[in-house]
């Protein structure tokens, strides 16, 4: 039997909040890391883990020149959490040795057009000296199918801890538990940010 296919036996009956206690605490202590945007699925997600061990490492993975809005949104986000390690995408250069490429999906936007394309971020650095990948980005739309939620990606576990929810069902729990979604999801659309000169490929949330 694969590890897949233990985990999978193993938590086929867990909600998704035991899953992540599972996972964290129990198969792979202190060697899990969980990537997150600013999305609602982003933010259950966190809101889940903060309530297992808030020292968790979440990488935040955005385009470079964050709005402000962004920013305020998540040192609030980082602070209504207690999340205790946060961390920025390192710097990468590719696979690492005997390993495959590790990456999430991101819709950058241009403020002059508001004209989108979705981008690569590399995180085969940030996710070195783990053994457990909670991937949680989610920047792709709801599936239609849901997908596994334990698959294997080179030497990594990587974890899709929302595979099964839909759209009511993140939104139900963000109501539960008093949580904001990003302002600019609100408006649809982001505006410049401020003090910028030039247009520049940026993501809002």
């Amino acid at each position: 039997m694969t590890r897949v296919d233990e985990i999978r036996e193993i938590t086929a009956d867990m909600d998704t909040s035991s899953f992540l206690r599972y996972l964290i605490t129990e198969r792979f202590p202190r060697t899990t890391a969980v990537t997150c945007s600013l999305r609602g699925r982003s933010v259950v997600v966190m809101k889940l883990i903060s309530e297992i061990d808030p020292a968790t490492p979440i990488v935040f993975c955005h385009m470079p020149n964050l709005y402000p809005e962004s920013l305020e949104y998540r040192a609030g986000l980082v602070r209504d959490l207690g999340l205790r390690d946060t961390r920025e995408p390192a710097e990468d250069h590719g696979a690492l040795p005997g390993d495959c490429n590790h990456s999430e999906g991101l819709w950058a936007e241009n403020p002059d057009d508001h004209t989108r394309a979705y981008t690569t971020l590399h995180l085969n650095q940030a996710l070195a000296g783990f053994d457990c990948w909670i991937s949680a980005v989610y920047h792709a739309p709801y599936p239609d199918v849901p997908g596994p939620r334990v698959t294997q990606e080179g030497r990594l576990i990587r974890i899709d801890p929302l595979a099964s929810w839909s759209q009511s069902q993140v939104r139900g729990f963000m109501q539960e538990h008093g949580l904001s979604y990003h302002p600019q999801a609100m408006l649809g659309r982001s505006q410049r940010p401020k003090d910028e000169a030039e247009p520049v490929m940026t993501f809002a949330y």
